[in-house]
């Protein structure tokens, strides 16, 4: 490796670190309690190297965020483009849809404390990421065209989160008391199922023959 690969890939693991440790602490204590400082010293680096990256506090966040979105985009992007195969079936691809998502909120707990700090405030920063929301417009709309499901598009986005989501922001709150355990894979695999019936039964039910 030359001298300047050795530099670039120094420099590739230094930023990764610095993301790595914005992402925990933002997760855990929100953007405004939050220092560089507490990043730098969870990622191993010197005060200045986030601003090298990425500019400022906002900047650094944002690209936090961005990460954050990459996986759940790809899904998207990957789901679109299985709608557009000719031998689709239709319920099984809204039954995969939902299940990715739905195991990925439970992979991603920092995602989820992320976007509820967003809620907290307001949105500030969420609203900076025009690509991957319209991504996510235009994938519903066309599998709502394609899997010929019924209801709006927006609807099944609402109503998909709020039901992955509650058992993964809420698991500690109001789950544990009622004695549903979400780190119980038994309790989450029933969880998930519950949730696929519910979407299939409302947006894409079995047609029965007559």
């Amino acid at each position: 490796m030359t001298r300047i690969n050795q530099k670039a890939a120094a420099a590739e693991k230094s930023r990764q670190l610095i993301l790595e440790a914005a992402e925990r602490l933002f997760a855990e204590k929100g953007f405004e309690k939050t220092s560089l400082q507490e990043i730098c010293d969870q990622a191993g680096v010197a005060r200045g190297t986030p601003g090298y990256f990425f500019g400022s506090k906002e900047g650094l966040y944002q690209a936090v965020l961005d990460r954050a979105f990459a996986e759940p985009l790809q899904l998207v992007l990957t789901l679109r483009s299985l709608v557009q195969q000719p031998d689709h079936e239709p319920r099984q691809l809204l039954r995969f849809a939902i299940e990715q998502f739905f195991d990925f909120q439970l992979k991603h707990p920092r995602f989820v404390r992320l976007t509820e700090w967003e809620t907290l405030n307001g949105g500030q920063f969420l609203g900076h990421l025009p690509r991957q929301l319209e991504v996510f417009r235009e994938a519903l709309a066309l599998m709502q065209q394609e899997l010929d499901w019924q209801g709006e598009p927006e609807q099944f986005m609402i109503d998909l989160t709020a039901l992955c989501w509650f058992p993964v922001a809420h698991a500690e709150t109001f789950l544990k008391p009622l004695g549903v355990h979400m780190d119980d894979p038994q309790i989450r695999e029933k969880r998930k199922q519950h949730v696929v019936d519910l979407l299939l039964q409302k947006y894409l039910p079995e047609r029965r023959e007559a």
